[in-house]
């Protein structure tokens, strides 16, 4: 594998690390991670070895874990469960809520 930005975090964000840069300083963390899991360095190997390290060291969250398909059917069902709401703009020009129920 040629070892390019992109590829790297094409390699990270499958392994569930997301990965920037600023300069020449890479910047890798978990999705969501705080700053005090951020790991920076300016070569490509490191920050591709160190990620591959975070990403088996830390349970992935579920949300990620899951894929795309997965994600898509959890958010259509959550919507499906919420109340459908229609706003209606009244001959005033207000807005009139008319839920269903």
């Amino acid at each position: 594998m040629s070892l390019t930005y992109k590829a790297v975090q094409e390699v990270l964000r499958k392994a569930g690390i997301v990965m920037s840069k600023k300069g020449e300083v890479h910047r890798i963390n978990f999705f969501s991670g705080l700053e005090d899991t951020a790991y920076y360095a300016t070569d490509l190997q490191d920050v591709l070895d160190r990620g591959l390290a975070m990403s088996k060291g830390r349970p992935r969250s579920s949300d990620y874990a899951r894929s795309a398909e997965e994600r898509r059917m959890a958010t259509r069902a959550h919507l499906a469960a919420l109340p459908l709401m229609r706003l209606v703009v009244n001959r005033e020009g207000g807005i009139a809520d008319r839920s269903r129920g």
